[in-house]
């Protein structure tokens, strides 16, 4: 699978080199890629940098691990995303003084509508970089929370969640996404699949499904 990453900091920077190792091949992207020379390094043979344009155009899934405020920049310098899976790991959170929650806001439902042609998946976005880092591949996987529309590429990310050594939990459909979102039941919990599945009994997903 050819993945691009938009926001190569901390969770991208991680869930890529994951992917990478896990024989993936993944372009880690920034305005300046001459930056990411290190984390291409680390990453492994399968790993490459470029533009935010060239790893759009590159990949046939795109990571999007951006600050909040940055995505309207960061959608823009991607071009067309058309017919693309798009990941979107980002929490709607300002920076002013300190960084906060948006009030009332969905990242992920203003993504939607911002690029309907795109095919959206909410995931990544629930666990701390440490977890990602140091809690793969573990004995007993920690679920990863993600929902979206569109069927074919719920299964694309199910794997890639697989490939980076966790469990996805498929939650439903996008508009379930407040729930994976800060404030939202299921944010921001490490647990196994067991676990995950208590804390979506109270939301009654019928069509939730473990993969």
């Amino acid at each position: 699978m050819k993945i691009g990453i938009i926001g190569a900091g901390e969770i991208g920077g991680t869930i890529g080199t994951l992917w990478s190792k896990a024989g993936h091949e993944v372009c880690f992207s920034s305005r300046n890629p001459h930056k990411l020379t290190d984390l291409v390094a680390a990453a492994g043979a399968n790993a490459q940098a470029g533009t935010i344009a060239e790893a759009a155009d590159f990949a046939d899934v795109i990571l999007l691990a951006v600050y909040y405020w940055t995505t309207d920049e960061a959608i823009e310098a991607a071009g067309s995303l058309d017919g693309k899976i798009l990941i979107d790991a980002t929490n709607p959170y300002i920076r002013t003084d300190v960084i906060q929650r948006v009030p009332y806001a969905s990242s992920g439902l203003e993504l939607a509508k911002k690029l309907p042609n795109t095919k959206i998946v909410k995931a990544y976005n629930t666990l701390p970089t440490a977890v990602f880092a140091n809690g793969h591949h573990r004995g007993e996987p920690y679920a990863l929370f993600y929902c979206g529309d569109d069927v074919d590429a719920k299964e694309v990310v199910a794997q890639l969640i697989i490939d980076s050594g966790f469990i996805g939990v498929d939650t439903g459909k996008l508009n379930q996404v407040i729930h994976q979102e800060p404030d939202g039941i299921l944010y921001n919990y490490i647990v196994t699949v067991a676990e995950a599945q208590t804390l979506l009994a109270p939301l009654q997903q019928s069509s939730m499904k473990v993969g």
